[in-house]
This record gives C-alpha cells, sequence and structure tokens, in this order.
C-alpha cells in the first residue's frame, strides 16, 4: 500500500516576512522577503536531508516586495534560460509597481534591469513572455508593461514602456500611462493558463505556452482570429470572479476594436450609462480612455442582440473601415508600437483581404473568441 504525505525535510529562518516565492532558473527558487528579493537553493548533505541556503546577494530597492515572477516554470521542460541566456524575473511592489531584475550567475547578484516609475499599488503580476508583463493595482485598473530592448539609447533602455505611447524625460526617466484598462473588480491573483482544452488534446482551441511559437489561428471560413501564444492568463478577483486575458494579433485586435466601437455607437447603454466611460482607467484623479484593450463582455454581448441592431452595427463597421487595418493597440492605426502580444508584421490576416463584412462573418469571430476561455 502507498501511503502519500508530505514530510518537513528542512527550514530556513530570514530575517522578514516571506511574501512570494516562485521558482527560477538552475534549480533555485526566488523570494522576496519585506523589502528585499533572495535567491534560496535546496542542497542534499551526506545524510540526504536537504538543506535550504541563500545563493549570492539578494537585491534592495523596494518598499514591500509582495510578488515575484519569472518564466523558470514553464521552461523547465526545456531546460535553460531564454533565448538571450538572461535569468529574468519580475517584482511587484506594494507602492513602487513593477520592476524587472536579472540574476547574474557568474557574479551571483541579482541586479534591476528596469522599472515602472508610476506608483501603482500592486495586487498581482504576471509575466507574460521575456519583455511584456501584466499587472492590476488596488483601484481595480490593469495596465500591460514591456521592456524595449531594442531601444536607440542607454536612457530609453532602462525603462519599462507602458502599452501604447511613450516619451523620453530629460531629468527622469519616466513611463507614460496610456494602455491601461479598468476592470471593476480588484484582482488579487494570476496564472499563466486556459480554461479550455489545446487544440493538441482534442478542443477547440489552443492554449500554447511557447513564446517562440506562430500564432494560435482558428478558421473562420476564411477569415482569421489570431491569439498569440504564451497570452492566455486567468484572473481571480476579490468577489469571486474568474476571469480570462487573451493576447490578440495585430488584425483581430483592430476587427475587434472596430466591433466594440460600434457596439458603442449603436446599442444604447441601460440608463443612458456610458460603457465606454466606465472603462476608462482612473486612480488618485487621474482619468485616461482604455487603450490596448479590447472589452470581452462587450464584445461577446453582440450575440444577444437581434438581428436588426446586428446589421446596423457591421454597416457601422463597414463605414468606419477601420477593421481593415493592422492596429497598434493604443487606438491609432499604422503605427510602429503593438497591441499587448501583436504578432510578426509579415503575418497576413484574412479579415484585410475582405472588403466588406456581412452579420455572418462578425457572428462566427465573436462565437470563436467565445470559444477561447
Amino acid at each position: 500500500m502507498v501511503t502519500r504525505y508530505v514530510r518537513h525535510v528542512t527550514q530556513m529562518p530570514t530575517r522578514g516576512g516571506v511574501y512570494s516565492i516562485t521558482p527560477f532558473y538552475g534549480g533555485t527558487v526566488m523570494l522576496t522577503v519585506n523589502s528585499k528579493t533572495h535567491l534560496c537553493k535546496l542542497s542534499l548533505g551526506d545524510n540526504e536531508i536537504g538543506e535550504l541556503k541563500l545563493v549570492g546577494a539578494g537585491h534592495h530597492g523596494h518598499m514591500i516586495s509582495l510578488y515575484c515572477k519569472s518564466l523558470a516554470d514553464s521552461r523547465s521542460t526545456k531546460g535553460g534560460s531564454n533565448s538571450s541566456g538572461k535569468q529574468l524575473a519580475i517584482v511587484g511592489d506594494l507602492m513602487r509597481s513593477i520592476s524587472l531584475v536579472e540574476y547574474l550567475p557568474k557574479h551571483q547578484v541579482i541586479e534591476e534591469v528596469a522599472r515602472d516609475y508610476n506608483a501603482n499599488f500592486c495586487t498581482s503580476i504576471e509575466m507574460l513572455t521575456d519583455n511584456i508583463y501584466l499587472g492590476s493595482e488596488n483601484f481595480a485598473n490593469l495596465f500591460v508593461l514591456r521592456h524595449n530592448v531594442e531601444a536607440p539609447s542607454e536612457e530609453a533602455r532602462v525603462r519599462l514602456d507602458t502599452i501604447g505611447e511613450y516619451h523620453l524625460e530629460e531629468a527622469r526617466v519616466r513611463l507614460d500611462t496610456i494602455g491601461e484598462y479598468h476592470l471593476g473588480e480588484m484582482i488579487n491573483t494570476m496564472k499563466l493558463g486556459s480554461l479550455v482544452m489545446p487544440s493538441g488534446a482534442g478542443g477547440n482551441s489552443s492554449a500554447k505556452t511557447d513564446t517562440k511559437s506562430k500564432p494560435d489561428k482558428s478558421s473562420l471560413e476564411g477569415n482569421t482570429i489570431e491569439v498569440a501564444i504564451g497570452s492566455q492568463t486567468l484572473f481571480g478577483t476579490v468577489d469571486g470572479t474568474i476571469g480570462s486575458i487573451l493576447g490578440l494579433g495585430g488584425s483581430t485586435f483592430a476587427f475587434l476594436g472596430c466591433l466594440q466601437r460600434a457596439i458603442f455607437a449603436i446599442v444604447r447603454p441601460v440608463g443612458d450609462l456610458s460603457h465606454e466611460r466606465h472603462r476608462h482607467y482612473e486612480a488618485d484623479g487621474r482619468v485616461r480612455p482604455s487603450r490596448g484593450f479590447i472589452d470581452g463582455d462587450l464584445i461577446e454581448s453582440f450575440l444577444d442582440l437581434n438581428r436588426p441592431t446586428m446589421e446596423r452595427i457591421v454597416k457601422w463597421m463597414n463605414d468606419d473601415g477601420r477593421w481593415r487595418i493592422r492596429d497598434d493597440g493604443s487606438g491609432l492605426s499604422g503605427q510602429s508600437q503593438q497591441n499587448l502580444m501583436d504578432t510578426d508584421e509579415s503575418e497576413a490576416n484574412d479579415f484585410t483581404a475582405q472588403t466588406s463584412l456581412s452579420v455572418e462573418d462578425v457572428l462566427t469571430a465573436v462565437e470563436e473568441i467565445s470559444m477561447l476561455h
């Protein structure tokens, strides 16, 4: 008979409260203790009893380090670090938003690579790729950050770019808070993954995690829905809601963005309360329109409309015409910036090849999106 039980192997005292633990590279784990970030490793002694030991020097520079995340766990089956050979992680602070840190094995130190200088009170974070990070804060907002690894200057390289647009400041590098979204519920946990079965396991949609792969594409009778691999993230809120966030390709983002604007223009909201205004980012007196996100609940409400209203919405989209243009994720088309998890510019999408949309085209696309969560 096999007995399964948990056995206490070892323990290690710390100088403060341990707020977060995440797997890291090389068999180590990263943990945040008060304002410091450490690496530790379990080593076996002569009597095969494990002993936890700190590895190298930790990193200071936060108020209280509440969260830490890395992609080491998702790459453990493949071995090694990312393609650039860097061992990266993100740290979410109580008051100072998200920082990107790197462990240098040669010197056994953790160094800060970049930082978001906005005062976001983080409630949860997730590392989508090596340079794209998702976070939530206490005003029930979502924000996405990107590390500009191809910046033309050293000043720009040591920054995190909020998805959308940014500016360089002469005295001190600071992020513009563009590309955020008001969820309306405070998130307290995030996890890479999906609620649907991967297509390779017999499901209807894909939920791969290899960020080097091409985007998932679902056939829509000549059209294509692009969902960037590695972008599917689940979240839970304090109100008990479980939600899903998908990274869309540029053409799909443009199509759904146009549909969202059409619904805003055609469908009269309950009580004449603006749904678009509800999704504006608002915190500490700052109010900005939501950018870089599509409201999935609003998009799927298209399925509940009557046929005449659907036809009016599709006519509005055809008159607008911006569904044909690859969107940069900030509400503007044709710019160099891209949305949350945009795909290669060379990727062609059949949406853009059409001259006009029909109600059936939009219905099929929205039904396909609804099956991805």
